[in-house]
């Protein structure tokens, strides 16, 4: 077995499994993604496209293990007669892992997002053959993307930071000073994602999933992950990172109070005030993400700095350029466009 990857021959030993995703990105990270997991072991992955019209179905869908829901109206009538498309993306999100639940005919389904990556240390499948309580989900703890100073060779170039629950007095020496933009060590979440045994009476949740015990849907048992873990690739690019921040910024108060912490919120905040212009944006970018030697000298005294050999360059055939992939951003937005140039 590669290290990193699993063995896509399943054996007696070995549990069957899946992954979910509704995605609105570029074709390239969505088929990045499909073809990585299913390079990696995966019996098949489902992608719920957010926008019905979206240009890379065809090609998505030519991909042998690959399914593909387009989230058009008829289809949101169907899941919700009276309401429709819920507003809440993380609401669509959770319909759709379970829509794939009933769906698969793999023993367990992870629920991630197209910037999201499993990495195998061991064998995820002989891991999960392993568990003995259906009613216990299985969670990958996180890994988030830091990039390299240099200008990156590909989308995926970088090293990453561990998730960590550090003291405050740590946490403050290990971030400073953008200790208050985290969670956990992280811009993002620190809660990782989860799969769940399929047909268990699990829920799958954006995070983590529920289970019901009386007329109310708790918290289910959680077990962490001995064997892989999950890559995540808070933006893609610098464009990228900003396009995720602003489209939170569109949403009603009402969605932006459910669905950001106060972490990322502030994150939002700190990069309204600063990023009018895509020069602005890249070099907010550089101040958060970049990989300068003070930044690995603070992680790396907390064991906090982790060297991954992700390449999908070796398994996939698509441009993975920073050029290509922001490219093909602005045209799915064209309104990212418009708002630079205003600024």
């Amino acid at each position: 077995m590669v290290t990193g990857q699993g063995d896509s021959h399943a054996q007696e030993t070995h549990a069957r499994w899946a992954v979910v995703m509704t995605v609105r990105e570029p074709v390239a990270l969505v088929e990045a993604n499909v073809r990585w997991h299913l390079a990696t072991g995966a019996h098949e992955v489902f992608v719920f496209l957010d926008d019905p019209e979206d240009s890379g179905a065809a090609r998505l869908s030519e991909i042998t293990g690959c399914h593909v829901q387009l989230c058009d109206a008829a289809y949101w009538t169907q899941r919700r007669p009276q309401k429709g498309c819920p507003p809440s993306q993380m609401r669509r999100q959770t319909i759709n892992a379970n829509v794939a639940q009933r769906r698969t005919d793999a023993a367990w389904l992870f629920h991630i997002d197209a910037d999201e990556f499993i990495w195998q240390d061991d064998d995820l499948g002989a891991e999960l053959a392993l568990m003995t309580d259906p009613g216990t989900e299985l969670n990958l703890p996180v890994l988030e993307r830091l990039f390299p100073q240099e200008p990156a060779p590909h989308i995926f170039a970088g090293a990453f930071r561990v998730t960590g629950d550090l003291p405050e007095a740590d946490a403050a020496r290990a971030y400073a000073p953008f200790e208050g933009f985290m969670k956990r060590g992280q811009y993002s979440h620190g809660a990782g994602k989860s799969g769940v045994r399929v047909g268990a009476g699990l829920r799958l949740g954006v995070h983590n999933a529920t289970v019901r015990r009386g007329d109310t849907w708790r918290r289910a048992p959680k077990q962490v992950s001995r064997s892989a873990r999950l890559l995540h690739f808070d933006g893609l690019t610098p464009l990228h990172w900003a396009m995720k921040f602003l489209r939170y910024r569109m949403t009603s108060s009402q969605v932006q109070s459910a669905i950001l912490q106060p972490h990322r919120a502030a994150q939002i905040e700190w990069m309204m005030d600063r990023c009018n212009t895509m020069a602005q944006i890249e070099a907010a970018h550089r101040t958060l993400f970049a990989l300068d030697p003070a930044r690995v000298a603070q992680l790396s005294a907390f064991e906090l700095l982790a060297e991954v050999p992700f390449d999908l360059r070796q398994i996939i055939g698509v441009d993975l350029s920073p050029a290509a992939f922001d490219a093909d951003l602005l045209v799915r937005n064209p309104w990212l466009s418009e708002l630079l140039d205003a600024g």
